[in-house]
């Protein structure tokens, strides 16, 4: 959501950040350099933090000497949470939240309620209008966000669902729908207060478009009257108590949601592989034979170890996932990176060996995808750029290889020598207590250890063995950086974690 923050209060959460993520004391050079800002700047800010977060001294520490600051460190703060209050005093937050619950902004008043002048208002207004073209969405000369309606509801969903882990409008109107919904929902009780709270959005979200702006879904309004849909009859119960919805409007609300609940997996039901087909074919969906070719080319590439003809589970599992990607980008798909705090798009992912792997397969097959006409005439269709595709596919993938757990990596062989023989063995029993199955304890040098743990120098030992040396069984600074130097050797290993051949029946 940093580009939503006014200056100033993103210019906070730069350093914040940049102090939070170092987990040590940091100088104000330190922060200077890293955040580019000038270290009188990074002074003045320093200074804010030291007011803001004089209640939580323990969690955000400044020390000095003679009276000039040497260092902050920052211990478990909760950074979310401070950007949402800052981003709720952000002259452009205030603007989409005018126009959600008012449809434009009267900017006389705005301007007077906010001490702004209209040419600073023109300036955020600018700056809103850019980042609505990123989602093919306009800003009309009343301030009124113009184009298709599902892109515009996604974009106040998203936009509201990142502001804050609190619900941002009066709490009697989430009241009044949890009432309503939760009477008739069998699952309602069991869900987090999270998924309560996006459900709820989606249907205030629905109370403030709906009276003016339909949304029409097509073939996702006939496909909800017939789905066995947990919420249909409580949204539809819901909707024909407010006034001025015609039956077809009602309907129209319900499968906006359940569209939108299923992107954001917030359904409860199971999907049921039986019926798979009776939703998710050709003549209610034109992009299920494009479906069909990617989720071939996935199975070939990331499956080939598993019968898939006779894994019919596992086929849909992987098919659910393409169909559900293509309906998202069919109907209402915009670029979600703009709704993060903390983005900076040359960092912001990091991948290890094993995910640079998965990237670069997925890259071969949007690659083959050019050249199949099937696939590329309904991608270009829907003129978005082939990183898209990629991005997503990824996403989908990893997470059905972490799903099915079809990677593995060696534990990390672990010798204890010390010349106490009583200290081998509990050394021993503490490292397996703390790792259990992540670490193999070897007993000697030919077995070459990855880690050594010894309180004598040993000869022999390879060079690419970590020596820890412990001075005293029951000192808790010497059993902390043991367990330091092993968690260090546990991340190379997982770092370059490979696929094992066969997934099994784990869907």
């Amino acid at each position: 959501m940093r580009a939503f923050l006014d200056e100033a209060y993103d210019r906070k959460l730069k350093v914040l950040s940049y102090i939070n993520k170092q987990r040590k004391v940091v100088s104000i050079k330190n922060i200077s350099e890293n955040t580019k800002f000038s270290e009188k700047t990074v002074l003045q800010i320093i200074r804010q933090f030291e007011q803001e977060f004089h209640s939580s001294s323990d969690q955000f520490q400044i020390s000095y000497v003679n009276k000039t600051i040497k260092g902050i460190i920052t211990e478990n703060l909760d950074v979310m949470s401070i950007a949402a209050k800052y981003l709720e005093n952000s002259i452009l937050y205030k603007i989409i939240y005018s126009i959600f619950l008012y449809e434009k902004v009267d900017v006389k008043k705005f301007c007077e309620l906010e001490y702004i002048s209209p040419s600073t208002f023109s300036r955020y207004r600018q700056r809103l209008a850019s980042i609505l073209k990123k989602f093919d969405l306009k800003l009309s000369r009343v301030n009124e966000v113009t184009g298709d309606e599902l892109k515009i509801r996604n974009f106040f969903f998203s936009f509201f669902s990142n502001a804050s882990n609190q619900w941002v409008f009066k709490p009697e109107e989430y009241r009044e729908i949890e009432n309503s919904i939760c009477k008739k929902v069998k699952y309602w009780s069991s869900l987090n207060d999270v998924k309560k709270s996006r459900i709820c959005l989606l249907i205030y979200i629905s109370n403030r478009r709906s009276p003016i702006n339909n949304c029409d879904n097509g073939i996702l309004v006939e496909l909800s009257k017939k789905s066995e849909f947990s919420y249909k009859e409580a949204l539809a119960d819901y909707f024909r108590s407010k006034k001025n919805r015609s039956q077809e409007q009602i309907w129209q609300e319900v499968s906006y949601i359940q569209l939108f609940m299923y992107k954001e997996e917030l359904l409860t039901e199971k999907i049921q592989y039986d019926q798979y087909e009776a939703f998710f074919n050709k003549e209610n969906f034109s992009f299920t034979e494009s479906s069909n070719l990617l989720t071939e080319k996935i199975i070939n590439i990331f499956f080939s170890g598993n019968n898939i003809k006779e894994n019919s589970k596992l086929y849909f599992r992987i098919r659910q996932e393409i169909d559900k990607l293509h309906l998202i980008l069919s109907t209402c798909y915009i670029d979600t990176n703009v709704f993060r705090y903390i983005y900076e798009p040359n960092i912001s992912y990091y991948f290890d060996k094993a995910e640079k792997e998965v990237i670069e397969q997925i890259k071969q097959i949007v690659t083959e995808l050019e050249l199949s006409s099937i696939y590329w005439e309904w991608w270009k269709k829907l003129d978005l750029d082939k990183s898209v595709l990629v991005e997503h596919i990824y996403l989908a993938i990893y997470m059905l290889l972490n799903e099915i757990h079809q990677y593995t990596f060696p534990r990390v062989k672990v010798m204890i020598q010390t010349s106490k023989a009583f200290a081998e063995t509990i050394m021993t029993n503490k490292v397996e207590l703390v790792f259990t199955n992540r670490v193999q304890v070897v007993q000697n040098l030919a077995d070459n250890p990855d880690v050594l743990i010894t309180d004598i120098r040993l000869s022999g030992a390879s060079g690419s063995t970590k020596v820890i040396y412990t001075n005293s069984l029951f000192d808790v600074h010497d059993f902390s950086k043991v367990v330091d130097e092993i968690e260090q050797e546990i991340l190379k290993k997982y770092y370059h974690r490979t696929l094992t051949n066969s997934l099994g029946n784990g869907c």
